[in-house]
């Protein structure tokens, strides 16, 4: 499967969140359910700072692979794009639910 895009933040951008998939990397389903706002057990946290380790490693290959390459084919640009994209989103979202969590359980104790 090689179809990358890199879509300028926007509107569109938002509402056409695509299934990704990264060289076998497949997006846990834990961040459709965080992302949307529902329900955030910890096994979600986990599950998607697992993912977020995964995609940091391709990542950092990719990079490493890049770097040391004397000639850069666009394909190559739009793929390390596409994993730094995805590295700022699901940092994001591990950091929101990871707030939300907080709250929960200090809401929880307040009771």
């Amino acid at each position: 499967m090689n179809t990358y895009s890199i879509i300028a933040p926007s509107l569109i951008g938002v509402l056409s969140d695509d299934h990704l998939y990264f060289e076998g990397l497949k997006r846990p389903s834990e961040m459709y359910a965080i992302r949307d706002g529902g329900e955030v057990p910890g096994s979600s946290v986990d599950v998607l700072e697992k993912y977020f380790n995964d995609v940091y490693n391709l990542f950092l290959r990719k990079l490493s692979s890049f770097a040391s390459s004397d000639h850069a084919t666009n394909e190559e640009t739009m793929k390390i794009q596409a994993l730094l994209q995805e590295l700022i989103k699901v940092k994001g979202l591990i950091e929101g639910a990871a707030a939300h969590m907080k709250k929960a359980t200090k809401d929880a104790n307040l009771l």
